[in-house]
């Protein structure tokens, strides 16, 4: 399970030349890959020797061509909710890095801590809060990595931009790591947002901080599925990620 080394081998054997830049579909964000011509698929199973548990992760890396350029998405990812430790579910990133990954474009479902957010809002993010993965990161030893920027100016820069262009609803907004499986309770959430937090979720973070070891560029994108003061479940925050598919296709598709 999580072998570095052998998923490595085995993407080399199955992939010539690896793209360059990755996306991390978060749950919801799948119906990017509908209308897609697929190149490569292999199954976290097959790659990583352990499968996904969450629903609407697939749970698949896939090839394909957008816009003449060669993109790998991971269809899902891997939770530390899920009984992961973080160097556990961080492992693609390693893995990808040492592949030639140079881009990573993260996407999530996320709940709204900021008052202005409403559901259906696109978050760009621009800084994260690592305080709650003191006990558990995901980088071992003195990996002393400077955070001062952890997400890509020039791709924060796109995704306004193509925003923007398609009259998309979006904020510049800091995303707090939550450990989960648990919500947040409205007490976690006043405490969260005090801290200065505009949005929580249940991954990203890990990610980041092994890509910026890496010196991977790093763009972060939430979908603010849900506000912090009203009760919701699992699958409501899909059903509000699916409804947006084809705006989240959009921008996407205009990074990319």
């Amino acid at each position: 399970m999580f072998n570095d080394t052998k998923a490595l081998l085995l993407l080399q054997k199955k992939i010539t030349d690896f793209p360059e830049t990755v996306v991390v579909l978060g749950s919801g964000w799948n119906k990017m890959l509908s209308d897609v011509k697929t190149e490569v698929v292999i199954s976290y199973d097959e790659l990583f020797d352990v499968k996904t548990t969450v629903p609407g992760h697939v749970g698949q890396l896939i090839i394909t061509t957008i816009n003449k350029k060669r993109v790998a998405f991971m269809s899902g990812r891997f939770h530390m909710y899920e009984g992961y430790s973080a160097y556990q579910s961080t492992t693609p990133m390693r893995v990808f890095a040492k592949a030639g990954m140079k881009n990573l474009i993260l996407t999530a479902a996320c709940g709204g801590l900021n008052k202005k957010y409403r559901v259906g809002d696109f978050i760009i993010l621009n800084d994260i809060i690592t305080l709650l993965l003191s006990l558990d990161s995901p980088l071992h030893g003195t990996q002393f990595v400077d955070l001062s920027q952890p997400f890509s100016k020039s791709l924060r820069e796109t995704a306004i931009k193509i925003a923007k262009k398609n009259k998309l609803s979006y904020h510049e907004g800091n995303y707090v790591y939550y450990h989960g499986p648990n919500y947040e309770s409205f007490s976690d959430k006043k405490a969260l947002a005090k801290l200065g937090a505009d949005v929580c979720g249940m991954s990203i973070v890990p990610e980041v901080l092994v890509a910026r070891s890496l010196n991977v560029n790093v763009l972060g994108i939430a979908f603010v599925t849900n506000l912090a003061f009203v009760k919701h479940n699992h699958k409501e925050v899909v059903e509000q990620a699916n409804k947006a598919s084809e705006q989240m296709k959009k921008l996407l598709l205009g990074i990319l």
